[in-house]
């Protein structure tokens, strides 16, 4: 929405999204109309959950390309919009509304669709998409965040469809176990649910997306299913007599005809919930039905192939073979279905009539395919994977149940040639057949010959390939390697990898991975679309300006009286050591409560002179005095996820808009805002809008300079600024760190808090690199480039992931150098107990503890290189979001494991390991979101959007 129909009508956005499922952008040039809906909003819960609202000219529109799904256009009080930026912003198909016109936006020339589970019914997964083209920025994060196994998905008529199956291997994914999702293709939107029938296992092909619906095929029918609704338009019901049975084991659309393999009933499968909690890392072994030991009961094996006319339902021909034949060794290009029987024969059907064009039983070319493997395994794949592929001459067996690659003709089926390895993921494209394989197997093949052109980068595991115009991608140790044909280069996706099933999706000029059914040193997880960055946002030139100051002398401002013991950054410090010099009190009581947000999760807070300030979600920040009364309140664009930091009787936060802010902190008076973000683009992240660059890391402030870094992902950019704390303009700027290697173009994400450490400026990097590192002088990255195409770190960033990335680990040497230690893995499913260790013995070195401690658990168990007496050890299980450490006392915040319902705000003694005094809290404190004054008062804030403040007793 640009601007408001009036002075004053704020209502007029509120009521558009009470009364709708809308959410809602506003912009608009007036800085008053502007803090209008943001205060409104605020007040109706509904700022920064459904409604955003930022400040811009209406002529650059902060939305990135091809993301609304409707705009209004109020009337403007200065230069209107123009008819190129709101298609430009509109989502195909997409309306604008103005006081003078409507326009919808058409479908690009170019865009193609996903069709089929393999893109097309050939089951080459090779889009011919002329949009999704490199480099790329991200698009949308969205939910689901996780998969159950397994997941089928299509794209078409701008929408993708999501089937997910029976077996969860975490908590997380119980929620859409058996459940079909239709998905806006451009924004994410879950459209609609709507649930699976239970016993059939969907990793088959029978989804096909239309322009208007999706065909989704199961052991009674096929539905035709609007995709507007999610309602059953029409069934095909195919006679039993006809077929053996009711259960529709493969399909395929081509030119409005509808063909079908039906068959048997099946072994039925059994949903799996799960009760383990984390992410990924699960165990793999045949489950029922995946032997295919009884053809007349396995997966996808049938007689019967049927033509149908899908808009009467009329069954056109059919034909039954004597023999069960394998879905998953069927395909269909041009006019004829190719479909093999293991062990029997290879055969062809004319698709017009229904007849048999050739049958071939050659023993060469059977011993050469050879008998059905098993799979089901992290390196071979799935058992229920296709194994056949047919561009116009060829036919192609390869795949997890296969020991050779082996080509035939098309023509009549004979035996043209074979390779050694059949473990690969074949991806056919004009200039030959890329193979993606395990360790040295991966290569580009000469169609005719079978001859080599070219090695292919290693394909980690089972993970399937695609293509998309200019790339092939695939799974490589750590995120996503994607091969640019024209150059032959290896380039790096690092913070994910293709799903397991479906791989990369191209379809609609975009591109999709994800959710996830396992956790293998990803960053990222969700459903995740990235897109061409040609024309992503609006032209840099007609943005605002970078920095803004809301004063003319920003020299003055009135004084804080900050104090030594305060608490004025996040954890206490630059370093975020946690640690105080301030007495904990023997004794506490609750003094008092307020609410800082009803409908966000707040920041940690901090403490200085006399005042606390809180951010939160939302993108308000607030100050409150010492007896919970509020004193001041701002607003900004974007969701703040770590708190302000003071320093010089300065306020200074990092937005989720991409922007540094800064307030005079006494009064809450706006003394000026920073844009780091390099362009004003904004895209939906899990829900909510925020720029491509949130400042997500919060800030660090030290000998009068502001730091802070913007960015989501490597291949977006990561842009680190250091800024004058007193006046806001730009010092020094690094714009390059996401790129730190051209060689696979893969570089830093900005993937944790910041901090300052040894003279560095530090933060979590990503799976590259562990902790991205820059000179705080120059801002020069001090990370050694890596040319590999491999990521081997792990992440659950807390602001996309606050259920995984809250536990916090403690690594804290005392004044006698004897240790607390405990160890929280990255994603909240392994612990060790809080402990007290005696001293290393003299010059002995510390042991390096990876920052995920997901190999600390693991390596634990192999012992220490130096054994040290354990002088207490915690033993009631207990899990820490917080920590304060003071010279003779540890406050701490958490729960008790599985019990996250019953959480506590506990002093332990150091030296003895005992609970001093505990208080329950009615909801877990947030990460590190305890702080103290120099007086002793402890204040804490909760998931639940409360502050609470004790005091000595």
């Amino acid at each position: 929405m640009l601007g408001l129909p009036e002075t004053g009508a704020a209502s007029f956005v509120t009521e558009l999204v009470q009364n709708s499922n809308l959410q809602v952008y506003f912009q608009s040039e007036s800085t008053e109309e502007v803090n209008q809906v943001r205060k409104l909003s605020d007040q109706q819960g509904l700022l920064g959950q459904r409604i955003f609202a930022d400040q811009g000219k209406n002529n650059a529109i902060a939305l990135a390309s091809n993301l609304a799904d409707v705009i209004f256009v109020q009337p403007p009080s200065t230069k209107p919009a123009t008819q190129q930026e709101l298609l430009r912003v509109l989502r195909p198909q997409g309306t604008a509304f103005t006081p003078t016109y409507q326009i919808t936006k058409p479908v690009p020339e170019g865009n193609d669709y996903w069709d089929h589970p393999y893109h097309g019914p050939d089951n080459n997964p090779q889009s011919t998409d002329q949009n999704a083209r490199s480099p790329y920025r991200t698009q949308f994060l969205a939910d689901p965040k996780f998969s159950p196994m397994p997941e089928v998905s299509v794209a078409a008529g701008g929408k993708v469809y999501k089937a997910f199956g029976h077996i969860a291997h975490k908590q997380n994914q119980n929620a859409i176990l058996n459940t079909l999702m239709c998905i806006n293709a451009y924004n994410g939107t879950i459209l609609w649910k709507r649930k699976l029938p239970e016993g059939f296992m969907i990793h088959r092909n029978t989804m096909i997306g239309t322009e208007d619906a999706l065909l989704m095929a199961d052991n009674e029918s096929c539905k035709i299913i609007d995709s507007e609704t999610g309602e059953i338009r029409d069934e095909i019901v195919i006679d039993e007599k006809l077929a053996d049975g009711p259960v529709w084991k493969w399909m395929g659309l081509q030119n409005g005809t509808l063909y079908a393999l039906i068959g048997n009933k099946e072994v039925k499968v059994d949903t799996q919930k799960s009760a383990r909690r984390g992410l990924g890392h699960w165990p793999w072994g045949m489950w029922k039905g995946h032997d295919y030991s009884d053809p007349k009961k396995a997966f996808g094996f049938g007689r019967t192939f049927v033509a149908i006319n899908p808009a009467t339902k009329k069954v056109l021909w059919h034909f039954r073979d004597r023999d069960y034949i394998d879905s998953r060794g069927v395909c269909m290009k041009n006019n004829h279905i190719f479909y093999y029987c293991p062990d029997k024969f290879l055969a062809c059907l004319n698709i017009e009539n229904g007849k048999q064009v050739w049958k071939n039983d050659d023993k060469k070319l059977l011993a050469s395919i050879g008998s059905n493997q098993k799979a089901q395994h992290y390196v071979t794949g799935y058992a229920t994977t296709n194994y056949i592929k047919c561009s116009d001459d060829y036919l192609f067996f390869a795949g997890p149940q296969r020991l050779h690659l082996v080509t035939a003709s098309a023509a009549d089926g004979y035996l043209m040639w074979e390779k050694e390895h059949g473990n690969l993921q074949l991806v056919l494209r004009k200039d030959g057949i890329y193979a993606a394989g395990p360790k040295e197997t991966g290569m580009k093949l000469d169609y005719a010959t079978g001859e080599k052109i070219a090695s292919l980068p290693t394909r980690r595991a089972c993970t399937r390939a695609t293509g998309s115009v200019d790339s092939i991608f695939f799974r490589t140790r750590g995120g996503t390697v994607r091969l640019e044909t024209d150059s032959h280069s290896a380039q790096h996706i690092a913070p994910m990898r293709p799903p397991c099933q479906d791989g990369v999706i191209v379809s609609n000029g975009l591109l999709y991975w994800g959710p996830w059914m396992c956790g293998c040193e990803l960053s990222l997880y969700g459903h995740i679309c990235l897109g061409p960055e040609k024309n992503s946002a609006a032209p840099a030139s007609q943005a605002p300006p970078r920095h803004v100051a809301y004063g003319s002398d920003l020299s003055k401002v009135e004084p804080l009286a900050a104090r030594n013991g305060d608490w004025p950054a996040f954890r206490g410090d630059n370093r975020q050591s946690s640690t105080t010099n301030v007495s904990i009190p023997a004794k506490t009581k609750l003094s008092w409560t307020a609410q800082v947000t009803q409908s966000a999760m707040p920041t940690a807070p901090v403490i200085a002179g006399k005042l606390i300030f809180v951010a939160d979600r939302n993108g308000v920040v607030t100050a409150f005095d010492m007896q919970g009364k509020q004193v001041w309140k701002q607003y900004t664009g974007g969701a703040i996820y770590y708190p302000p930091t003071v320093n010089n009787d300065r306020l200074f936060v990092g937005s989720a808009d991409g922007r540094v802010y800064a307030y005079e902190a006494k009064t809450g008076l706006p003394l000026w805002s920073f844009r780091v973000a390099p362009e004003q683009r904004w895209i939906p992240v899990y829900g909510k809008l925020i720029s491509t660059w949130p400042i997500s890391g919060g800030v660090v402030v030290q000998n009068n300079t502001v730091y802070a870094a913007a960015g989501i992902a490597h291949f977006d950019g990561t842009h680190i600024v250091a800024l004058n704390a007193e006046t806001g303009e730009l010092q020094q700027e690094n714009n390059t760190s996401g790129t730190l290697s051209a060689t696979v173009n893969s570089g830093i994400s900005l993937q944790g808090s910041l901090y300052i450490d040894e003279n560095e400026l530090r933060f979590l990097a990503g799976g590259v690199y562990e902790i991205a590192r820059y000179d705080l002088q120059t801002l020069k990255c001090l990370n050694t480039p890596r040319a590999e195409v491999t990521s081997q770190y792990r992440t659950a960033f807390y602001p996309y992931y606050p259920n995984y990335g809250k536990y916090l680990s403690i690594e804290h040497t005392l004044a006698d150098r004897r240790e607390l230690v405990h160890d929280a893995s990255y994603e909240g499913s392994a612990f060790t107990n809080l402990t007290l260790k005696e001293a290393l013995p003299p010059g002995a070195p510390k042991v390096k503890k990876e920052v995920a401690r997901w190999l600390s658990m693991r390596a634990r168990r192999t012992g220490e290189a130096f054994k040290r007496k354990n002088l207490w050890i915690d033993q009631k299980q207990r899990r820490f979001t917080s920590f304060i450490v003071s010279p003779e006392t540890l406050l701490t915040a958490g729960h008790p494991d599985e019990k996250s319902d019953a959480p506590f705000l506990t002093a332990i003694d150091i030296n003895q390991g005992t609970d001093l005094w505990s208080h329950p809290l009615p909801a877990l404190a947030v990460k590190g979101g305890t702080a103290i004054n120099s007086e002793g008062t402890i204040v804490v804030t909760l998931e639940n959007g409360q502050l609470l403040c004790f005091r000595k007793e």
